[in-house]
């Protein structure tokens, strides 16, 4: 019996509630191929509706197994282990691992995601072929009996979730030496040739960036059939499900959007344990031109340590599930949009004023930061404002920005000089309209505190936050919002944050 292997690279899904389930798709139809074969190239993709007719004509169980190996049996469709559907992406698997001891130990390679492939073995009943371009042939194959799908360590396919093909079995596919070439002697072909191609997305090798991207898109849609239609997720051992890594992490892009302040903090990659960051707190270090044969002038560096450790914040919202179902809205910016725009306060906040063991380590509460005093806001001065500007280190003053609070900006926005001129400003930065203050920007926050009614500095080059990388969204499924009609999402990010250079930041005290 001949049989063919497709295969790609994926990222199968797996319970933690201790079932042994696992769930990807197999192939995404539609979609083509890495280019194949050896003497004779080609792309090659699945018929939609191919997979649904396999499943419902098959007249033999279809395995679930480890390595394309018969004796390795996983689940199968002859117990109801293995669900195999065909949606409106391509073939979806749903399976619970039979508890043997190699199920067992497959689960575990599956869970850690040392094994994250899938494949499938089939036998072509019915294709089709047309070249699409200089010795390149487009492969459909429209009828196919599905034998059985595997988990593997190799992948082939760039475009599923599910599916294999063994490399050297590419060959063995023969590209029929009938094949027309595209006509290209008529006017008029050329036309119909032309719109043809407009219609067929031809994609001959696939990039980083084209995975990536195909990769959120997934994601997306798995998160938008999931809250609409209940599709099963991975869920944690409370009942609630977590959502795919891409979508989490537009909470934390929509948090950068919202906030400037934390958009400019520097992000420090997350590391296992704490991330202890060297801090200088002496720019006294001198240099200069030797002679021949003569000693460079040494200096002493003052460094100290900054620790960032892990700190939890979030925010939680309800939806009812009639505005799921009657809305056409995009679900996914809209919970990460609201969820961001929530959790950015706290964390905005924390970056200025945080002062508790559960809080970032606030700028204002850094003795090492620079300070100046003002006996009121309504007593702040022009010169006032010009020794903060100056006071931070030059090498950091072109990406420098002031954060005021809300009172503040309203004092400091009514200063005007000599010749009646407003000392504040209107101005286009990065393309965009804005206030500034002595050529920085000027931004209004509600998260300063009267006593600490501005910063002014370079946050990025002054402030690091670590953030980890088990953020995420989970959606909170119990009988309390059961009964009452809605869904439940949380979103919490772990993170810390600290100053890191106080030579760039500087800070006003209102002291009576």
């Amino acid at each position: 019996m001949k049989m063919e292997l497709r295969m790609d690279s994926s990222k199968l899904e797996t319970k933690v509630d201790g079932s042994l389930k696992v769930s990807g798709y197999v192939n995404k139809t539609g979609k083509l191929s890495n280019v194949l074969g050896s003497s004779k190239k080609f792309v090659e993709k699945i018929a939609r509706g191919a997979f649904s007719r396999a499943i419902n004509d098959s007249s033999k169980d279809i395995d679930f197994l480890a390595e394309h190996d018969s004796r390795l049996i996983l689940s199968s469709t002859s117990n109801g282990s293995l669900e195999l559907t065909e949606d409106n992406q391509g073939l979806y698997m749903s399976a619970t691992i039979t508890p043997t001891s190699w199920g067992r130990d497959y689960y575990e390679l599956i869970n850690s995601s040392i094994l994250q492939n899938m494949s499938f073995g089939f036998r072509t009943i019915r294709d089709s072929w047309k070249n699409i371009g200089v010795d390149l042939y487009e492969r459909t194959i429209e009828e196919l009996e599905l034998f059985e799908v595997s988990v593997v360590k190799n992948p082939a396919y760039s475009s599923s979730t599910i599916s294999a093909r063994g490399i050297e079995l590419v060959e063995k596919v023969e590209v029929p030496s009938n094949v027309q070439a595209p006509n290209k002697t008529s006017g008029l072909n050329k036309k119909e040739e032309r719109k043809d191609n407009m219609k067929t997305e031809h994609r001959y090798a696939i990039t980083s960036k084209d995975l990536k991207m195909e990769k959120h898109k997934e994601d997306y849609e798995l998160f938008e059939t999931f809250v609409r239609e209940n599709r099963a997720m991975q869920t944690t051992a409370e009942g609630g499900a977590l959502m795919p890594e891409n979508v989490a992490n537009l909470v934390v892009k929509q948090m950068e959007n919202i906030s400037p302040i934390f958009a400019r903090a520097k992000k420090f990659p997350s590391v296992n344990g704490s991330l202890r960051i060297l801090r200088e707190d002496d720019f006294a270090f001198e240099s200069g031109f030797v002679g021949e044969g003569e000693d460079v002038i040494e200096g002493a560096m003052n460094l100290t340590e900054v620790k960032l450790d892990q700190k939890r914040y979030g925010a939680a919202i309800h939806l009812t599930d009639q505005l799921i179902n009657d809305s056409a809205m995009n679900i996914v910016e809209y919970v990460t949009n609201l969820l961001g725009r929530r959790i950015v306060r706290a964390a905005e906040k924390s970056i200025l004023v945080g002062n508790t063991e559960e809080e970032f380590k606030g700028i204002i509460h850094d003795e090492e930061v620079g300070e100046f005093t003002v006996t009121s806001i309504d007593a702040i001065t022009p010169d006032d404002l010009l020794d903060i500007y100056n006071s931070v280190h030059p090498e950091y003053l072109a990406d420098s920005s002031f954060f005021v609070s809300k009172t503040a900006f309203q004092a400091i926005a009514k200063l005007k000089d000599a010749s009646g001129h407003f000392y504040v400003q209107n101005g286009v930065v990065n393309g965009r309209p804005t206030r500034t203050l002595f050529g920085a920007e000027v931004f209004v926050t509600d998260s300063l505190i009267d006593s600490n009614p501005l910063v002014f500095g370079n946050i990025n080059e002054g402030y690091a936050v670590m953030i980890k990388k088990n953020q995420g969204i989970q959606l909170i499924q119990d009988t309390k919002t059961a009964f009452k009609g809605t869904k439940m999402f949380l979103a919490d990010v772990y993170a810390d944050g600290a100053v890191y250079n106080p030579q760039a930041l500087t800070k006003l005290t209102v002291k009576v």
